[in-house]
C-alpha cells in the first residue's frame, strides 16, 4: 500500500514515498512561507495516508512512579500529569514500563513530549487543511526497539547518526525505552568526535539516575558504517562500567528489507523503513490530527463490509436460484396431472347428455332430496347405537323388534321420530328379582346415554303400587320385557 512519509528534523522537512517494496526520496521543504505553499501543492497530489516522523532536541522524557489505577482513574491521573510536566504542547504521550514486584506494586511510566510545538503545527496545519490521512506523529527513540530484538544486554545505550540531526543517544533498560538525547553535529564535526566526547557525558547523566544501578555494566551499541567501525575501535576504549559494541548499518538495512543503498552511516533511511513497515502503535498525535487517517480507516471498513454484504447476497441468491430449480422440477409432475385431469373433465362434459330441465329446477330437486332422506333413514343409522348398547349386556335377549314412523314424537327435532318396540328376555330373573331389575335398568340408561328416549310398557315384575304379584307368575320366570325406544333425527 502506497504511504507518504515525512522527516522532520532541527533544520530540514522532507518528504518520502513509500510504494509497499521500497522507499524513495520525493521533496525537501524549506521552513518558511514558500515550502509550505510547495508542501501544500505536493499534499494534492499526493494523498496516501502519510506518517510523520521527528528528530529535534525538543523531545523530553521524564520516568515517574505512580499508584497503580485501572480505568477512569489512571486516566484522570496521567491527565494531570501531562498537566505537570507539557501543559504547553499537545504531543505528549505516556508509556507504561512496569509494575513494580514489591511493596503497593506501584507503576512505573515514561513521560515524554516534544515541548516546541511550533515546530510542527505548521506542517500540521498544511496536512489538516488538505485533509490528509495521518496516521501519526513518531520519533525516532519510539520506533529505535526493533534494532534491539537480538540484542539480549539489560543496559544499552543506542547511538544513531541522522545527517539532518545529530546523534541521537538513546537508552533502554530491558528494550524499554527510559531516555534519549540528541547532540547536534556542526559542519565541522565528525560522527567519531561526537562519539568519543559525548558518551562519557551521557554515561555521567544517567550515573546521576542510577542507570544502570552500580555494579552493572553499561553497553553502548554504535549504529554506523563498516568504514567507521574500524576507525572507533581503535580510538574507543571500554571500561569497568562501560563497554562498545558496534552494529554495521548495511546488515541492519538487509535485515529489516531496506533496499535504499547505505553509503554512510545516516540512519534516517533505516528508520524510515522500519517506521512503514511496522509503526507502533504508541505515538504523540492526538484525535484530531488523525480525524482524517480514521475517516480513511473506517472507509475499508465499510468498504469490506459491503463487499461481505455483496458475497453474502451472491450466496442467497445462488440457494435461491437452486431451490427454484428444485421446485421447478418437483411441479413439473404435478402440472402434468393437472393437464391430464383437466382433459379427463373435458371428456366427462363434452358426452354429458343434452337435457332441457333448468338449473334452478335442478338445484330444486337436490334440495328436496336432501331434505326427504331425513324422513326415511336407513335402519342401519337407527339401530347401530342399540346393536352396540346389546353387546354390552349379555344378559338380554332380543325377541322381537319393529320400528315405526312418530311424527308426535319428533319433537324437538324438525323431522318424523322413529319408535321402536323392542321386546326382550332377562335372562337368570327368577333367581333374584331385585338384581335382574337393576340390571334391566342399567341397560335402559345405557341407551339413554347413546341418544335414545326409552320407557318401559311392560316388565317381568310390576312393583308399582297398582300392580299385582297374581297371575305373572309365568312371565316373571321367563323374564320377558317390552321396551319403548323413540329414535330422533338431529336437528
Amino acid at each position: 500500500m502506497a504511504r507518504t512519509l515525512l522527516f522532520l528534523s532541527a533544520e530540514n522537512f522532507q518528504a518520502y514515498l513509500w510504494n509497499g517494496k521500497g522507499l524513495s526520496f520525493a521533496q525537501a521543504f524549506s521552513n518558511d512561507a514558500d515550502g509550505r505553499e510547495q508542501f501544500s501543492l505536493f499534499l494534492e497530489q499526493h494523498r496516501h495516508p502519510t506518517y510523520l516522523l521527528v528528530d529535534i532536541i525538543e523531545e523530553d522524557f521524564h520516568l515517574e512512579t505512580i499508584p497503580h489505577l485501572i480505568g477512569p482513574n489512571r486516566k484522570a491521573l496521567i491527565g494531570r500529569k501531562f498537566e505537570q510536566y507539557y501543559r504547553s504542547t499537545p504531543f505528549r504521550q505516556a508509556t507504561l514500563l512496569k509494575r513494580q514486584a514489591e511493596g503497593r506494586r506501584d507503576d512505573e511510566y515514561l513521560f515524554s513530549a516534544l515541548t516546541n510545538p511550533q515546530r510542527i503545527t505548521p506542517w500540521l496545519e498544511a496536512l489538516l487543511a488538505n485533509h490528509i490521512p495521518l496516521a501519526g506523529i513518531y520519533s525516532i527513540p519510539n520506533i529505535s526497539a526493533p534494532l534491539l530484538k537480538d540484542i539480549h544486554s539489560e543496559h544499552i545505550l543506542l547511538l544513531t547518526w541522522e545527517r539532518d540531526a545529530g546523534l541521537r543517544q538513546t537508552y533502554f533498560h530491558n528494550k524499554r525505552l527510559h531516555f534519549s538525547r540528541l547532540i547536534p553535529i556542526n559542519e565541522s564535526g565528525t560522527l567519531i568526535n561526537a562519539v568519543i566526547s559525548e558518551t562519557p557525558r551521557t554515561q555521567q547523566y544517567l550515573k546521576s539516575l542510577s542507570l544502570p544501578p552500580p555494579g552493572e555494566m553499561l553497553e553502548v551499541y554504535i549504529l554506523c558504517h563498516a568504514n567507521e567501525i574500524a576507525q572507533l575501535r581503535t580510538q574507543l576504549a571500554s571500561s569497568g562500567d562501560l563497554h562498545y559494541n558496534y552494529l554495521d548499518i548495511a546488515e541492519f538495512a538487509r535485515q529489516h528489507k531496506c533496499k535504499q543503498e547505505i553509503e554512510d552511516s545516516d540512519s534516517t533511511p533505516l528508520f524510515l523503513n522500519l517506521l512503514a513497515d511496522k509503526p507502533p502503535r504508541a505515538h504523540y498525535a492526538s484525535s484530531h490530527h488523525t480525524h482524517f487517517h480514521m475517516l480513511w480507516q473506517l472507509r475499508f471498513v465499510l468498504f469490506g463490509l459491503a463487499l461481505v454484504i455483496l458475497l453474502l447476497g451472491l450466496l442467497w441468491s445462488g440457494m435461491a436460484f437452486w431451490q427454484s430449480q428444485q421446485f421447478s422440477s418437483e411441479t413439473d409432475p404435478l402440472r402434468q396431472q393437472t393437464a391430464r385431469l383437466q382433459t379427463q373433465a373435458q371428456d366427462i362434459q363434452r358426452h354429458f347428455a343434452n337435457t332441457s330441465v333448468p338449473a334452478a329446477d335442478m338445484k330444486t330437486a337436490v334440495l328436496l332430496t336432501r331434505s326427504l332422506n331425513h324422513y326415511s333413514h336407513p335402519p342401519q343409522a337407527i339401530l347401530y347405537e342399540l346393536s352396540a348398547v346389546l353387546e354390552s349386556f349379555p344378559r338380554v335377549t332380543l325377541n322381537e323388534l319393529a320400528w315405526k314412523t312418530s311424527p308426535e314424537d319428533a319433537p324437538p327435532s324438525p323431522y318424523p321420530a322413529q319408535v321402536i318396540t323392542f321386546d326382550g328376555t332377562l335372562s337368570g330373573f327368577g333367581s333374584d328379582h331385585r338384581d335382574a331389575l337393576a340390571y334391566l335398568e342399567k341397560f335402559e340408561q345405557a341407551l339413554i346415554h347413546h341418544g335414545y328416549t326409552v320407557s318401559a310398557t311392560a316388565l317381568p315384575l310390576d312393583i308399582s303400587s297398582k300392580g299385582s304379584i297374581s297371575g305373572q307368575d309365568t312371565d316373571a320366570s321367563h323374564g320377558q320385557f317390552t321396551l319403548r325406544i323413540v329414535w330422533r333425527t338431529a336437528p
